[in-house]
């Protein structure tokens, strides 16, 4: 008998005993047997889905669970104006198969980007041996809904995000509709090598702030950083005026 899933990510067997699941973050996508071939997924406004690929990369059948989310991971929300197909699948070892989200046409903000995350549950077959620890993976990754005619794209939204220094603190402003998730920001200092400053993702109309390293106040005149872009990899932006 199966039992649904709500946080699990390690499923634990043992005889006699009833399943139990505990969380696991979804930095254990490499352990995953199925495995979500890509880092995050943009549904564009214009198209009625958006789909990317779930393989199974073990020699054993795998079931898989998928769910949507607005943040609170502990959560199977029935309400979001947007579901991904199927909810629930078998794959074969080596299988592929679609999952692709689909969204209800209102719901969402229209002017600006919304951010969901995609679960994908593995649940392992039985095992026929006793006293086994089976471990089931949650991967978790994010879903842009991009609403048609924002009018700009993620690279000139990079390029305008506003940067300044006050008082030891960066404060970095997004007067754009998208979301940014930033890889690496960089101080470059007037002299001696700059240094990493810790920032994370800032969303369409947020202003955040983070201390500066010691060594890069006051004396940080421009600043580089590197976003995860539309494909999923790195662009790099260099020599950003920082603002005192």
């Amino acid at each position: 008998m199966m039992t649904k899933p709500t946080k699990s990510s390690m499923w634990l067997r043992w005889p006699g005993a009833a399943l139990m699941a505990m969380a696991i973050a979804s930095q254990g996508q490499a352990l995953a047997a199925l495995q979500v071939q890509a880092t995050r997924l943009i549904h564009q406004g214009a198209s009625p889905s958006a789909s990317l690929t779930l393989s199974n990369k073990s020699t054993l059948p795998y079931m898989a669970q998928t769910w949507l989310d607005s943040g609170d991971q502990s959560t199977m929300p029935d309400d979001l104006p947007m579901v991904i197909m199927p909810p629930l699948m078998r794959l074969e070892p080596g299988e592929e198969a679609t999952l692709r989200t689909i969204y209800a046409g209102s719901g969402l903000p229209d002017d600006k980007e919304s951010l969901l995350w995609i679960n994908v549950q593995e649940i392992p077959p039985g095992s026929e041996m006793d006293n086994v620890l089976q471990f089931a993976i949650r991967t978790r990754i994010k879903l842009f809904y991009r609403p048609p005619n924002l009018g700009t794209t993620l690279d000139q939204a990079a390029r305008s995000l506003s940067w300044r220094q006050r008082n030891g603190m960066l404060l970095v402003t997004n007067t754009s509709p998208l979301h940014i998730t930033f890889v690496h920001v960089q101080g470059m200092p007037s002299a001696g090598p700059g240094k990493q400053i810790d920032l994370d993702m800032i969303a369409p109309g947020q202003s955040i702030s983070t201390q500066l390293p010691t060594v890069e106040s006051p004396s940080t005149d421009t600043l580089r950083f590197g976003y995860i872009n539309d494909h999923g990899g790195v662009s790099e932006i260099d020599n950003v005026p920082l603002a005192h």
